[in-house]
């Protein structure tokens, strides 16, 4: 009957984690901004001062978000028939409490000698994992890490303290993570995802593409019961091969800090710029950030794609990070004949595959910093919204700008550019870039963006919007935009 209970129970969960992963990649989408207000052309003499213009955000409560958690497994302990009965029943009762000091200290009261019996074992285990569980629900998945390893010290074969371990070791990015115990995981847990899903995000940093499809495939053939996370996982592994197909004959260099892919015989000269504005932004940009990657960085220089220059669009349009793939990719046909475009292209994707390392990989930083800190430290010009100059246009509030932008029409999209350069300037131009890299440091601890915000600033997230979209407001009225 325990044995069915705990089957059921981790069904549930890792049903949750797979819904879990998969909302966050179909996160609440802003609605559509409102149409500028039509207005007359703004004169083509200096800036002058307007009243009539101003910038607005959207009603937040017309924009809902729905924001998920996860939550480690339990175990129901009940012991009896045992000399030592009465004290673990009464440590379960404490955990039951909320009272973790007193279960703690009673669990490592208990005698040497009482681990000796079989089921005083496992449930003494169960119990540390317990209170493992009450703390992360208390503290975050760090605090539950040293329980959850008592309980495995004490018996290696509880497989819902493996499991909790692994997930709060996952979700910590934390380098104990390794293979070794994934594969231990998966011989306790044959049927839970999680550590495929663990083993290729491994793999897929080591740019091993072939085991890091294996163990999509068999994450995918263990969650029949999640189809929307088994449908995102069949394209994730139709993108890995892809990659893995127009890559299998690509060449490669490397260098301290950047290991590059191209297709074809190496051109020297393009070669040698891309390496030295790359080895630049690592300097510069790894300074500004306070952080440097403890691996070289993947970019895949496609030698056959036409690069579009400053005259095809903005400098990220000829770019791409892929933090699936983890490679920044560039197209460098014809790169050289706009070298100041083609270092502002480099250094822009270099920011958001720097953001991503610094956060461990886990998405914290919002979507709307993160564009902002690329533009601002790539130098890349604002865009072009004439509607900004000539009237009235409303714009989404940041809360809504957090997730992916992948589905926003062209123009909403130079809107949400806009708002994150913008509000990212504000920060950097009010703050400063010591409070900068402190917020990101909070992030990546996996504090929640407004509660870094208000630790690190002293105001809340939604003081910061208004204040931003006043001096906003002030410089379009001052013709200074």
């Amino acid at each position: 009957m325990i044995s069915r209970l705990l089957a059921y129970t981790l069904l549930g969960l890792l049903l949750f984690v797979g819904f879990q992963v998969w909302s966050k990649r179909h996160a609440a989408l802003p609605p559509p901004l409102t149409p500028p207000a039509a207005a007359p052309p703004a004169p083509a003499s200096a800036a002058s001062p307007n009243t009539q213009l101003s910038v607005t955000l959207s009603d937040p409560a017309a924009q809902p978000i729905v924001r998920q958690s996860g939550t480690p497994l339990t175990i129901p302990v009940k012991v009896s028939g045992s000399p030592h009965a009465a004290a673990l029943n009464e440590i379960n009762a404490l955990i039951q409490q909320g009272k973790d000091a007193d279960a703690e200290a009673k669990l490592k009261a208990l005698p040497p000698d009482a681990l000796n019996d079989p089921a005083v074992r496992a449930s003494t285990s169960t119990l540390w994992n317990n209170l493992g569980v009450m703390r992360v629900k208390a503290s975050g998945a760090a605090a539950g890490v040293p329980a959850y390893k008592s309980a495995l010290a004490i018996n290696p074969y509880n497989a819902i303290a493996h499991h909790n371990l692994v997930y709060a070791y996952w979700e910590l990015k934390d380098p104990a993570l390794t293979p070794e115990l994934l594969e231990e995981s998966i011989q306790l847990n044959p049927d839970n995802p999680l550590p495929h899903l663990a083993l290729a995000e491994l793999l897929l940093n080591k740019d091993d593409l072939s085991g890091a499809r294996t163990h999509l495939v068999q994450a995918k053939d263990h969650i029949a019961e999640a189809p929307n996370l088994q449908a995102y996982l069949g394209r994730l592994i139709v993108q890995v091969e892809q990659t893995q197909k127009a890559e299998q004959k690509f060449l490669a260099r490397e260098s301290s800090h950047f290991l590059v892919k191209f297709d074809g015989d190496a051109d020297q000269a393009v070669w040698n710029r891309v390496l030295e504005i790359l080895e630049d932004a690592y300097r510069e940009v790894g300074q500004q950030l306070g952080h440097f990657p403890a691996k070289p960085t993947l970019v895949v220089l496609h030698t056959r794609e036409t690069f579009q220059g400053a005259a095809g669009g903005p400098a990220w349009s000829d770019g791409l990070y892929d933090p699936v793939m983890g490679r920044i990719k560039v197209p460098t046909q014809g790169a050289l004949t706009d070298k100041a475009w083609l270092t502002r292209v480099l250094r822009h994707e270099y920011v958001h595959a720097l953001l991503r390392d610094r956060m461990g990989g886990r998405g914290a930083i919002p979507q709307w910093l993160n564009e902002g800190l690329a533009m601002q430290l790539a130098g890349d010009p604002p865009p072009d919204i004439p509607e900004l100059i000539r009237g009235q246009v409303t714009l989404v509030n940041l809360s809504y700008l957090e997730g992916s932008w992948m589905v926003l029409t062209p123009k909403q999209a130079i809107v949400a550019y806009l708002e994150g350069n913008s509000a990212t300037k504000y920060f950097i131009d009010r703050f400063g870039m010591e409070k900068m890299r402190e917020v990101l440091g909070q992030l990546a601890t996996g504090q929640t963006f407004p509660d870094a915000f208000k630790d690190r600033l002293f105001i809340t997230y939604e003081d910061f919007q208004h204040r931003w979209i006043d001096d906003l407001n002030e410089k379009i009225k001052a013709g200074r935009l």
